[in-house]
């Protein structure tokens, strides 16, 4: 991966504004097989009890620098929630993956040399990086490099799910007259509304498509075995 940053260090970078599933759903906490190093295992690809516990105590942290008073209770959600996320970004990144999809190193590189905790003086340090994945997320490079791979393969897949969702104009105009008691402004606002309504409609099939995977895929939770120390 390093030796792409010299080939790739003046490609500008564009932030991808990624759509987040803000949806619940179960995963089965019966426990097959254990992990002493997995949170759990999803279709055969074990997630690391280390990056689940390094990004539940970035979250906390980022709690913590905004002045929020973190108790039990909030740890105890943070664990779900990342727990959760965790699950649907691997679901996804695999359906990606069956898809044909692929994030070739560049991209990665150049998500690497543009993230702030890797630079010195404006400019990527090798040694930022060796010690700030490690010290943070106790990976090494490649590791590190893996799992971003893996994250935006998921979001690939998620954007790629967003850009199937089509409006047509009836249903724009049926769903503003749902939220309004006339049709006076709905020319001026149909773009938002259009897109207010995609969105939704993404949500709808992003959900249906993850109570699918989730009966179909094997998923097994070691999280209680883990926060037991067993």
């Amino acid at each position: 991966m390093i030796s792409f940053f010299n080939k790739y260090k003046r490609v500008v970078f564009t932030v991808v504004v990624v759509i987040f599933v803000g949806s619940i759903f179960f995963v089965s906490g019966q426990v097959f097989t254990t992990s002493m190093d997995a949170v759990a295992d999803v279709g055969g690809t074990k997630i690391p009890y280390q990056r689940f516990l390094s990004q539940v105590n970035r979250v906390i942290s980022s709690f913590k620098d905004s002045s929020t008073e973190v108790n039990e209770a909030m740890i105890k959600g943070v664990k779900q929630e990342v727990f959760r996320e965790m699950i649907i970004e691997e679901l996804l990144s695999q359906q990606g993956a069956k898809l044909g999809m692929r994030v070739p190193d560049f991209e990665v590189a150049v998500e690497v040399q543009n993230t702030p905790q890797f630079q010195e003086n404006g400019a990527f340090s090798p040694r930022a990086y060796f010690q700030a994945v490690y010290n943070e997320f106790h990976f090494s490079p490649s590791e590190y490099e893996t799992w971003r791979k893996k994250a935006r393969l998921a979001s690939k897949f998620k954007q790629f799910i967003y850009t199937s969702v089509k409006v047509t104009p009836a249903e724009a105009k049926a769903y503003y007259q749902a939220k309004n008691k006339d049709l006076k402004n709905f020319e001026k606002e149909r773009p938002k509304y259009t897109d207010e309504l995609a969105r939704e409609k993404f949500a709808n099939l992003a959900n249906y498509l993850l109570r699918q995977l989730t009966t179909r895929q094997e998923i097994k939770s070691y999280l209680e075995q883990r926060e037991q120390g067993r």
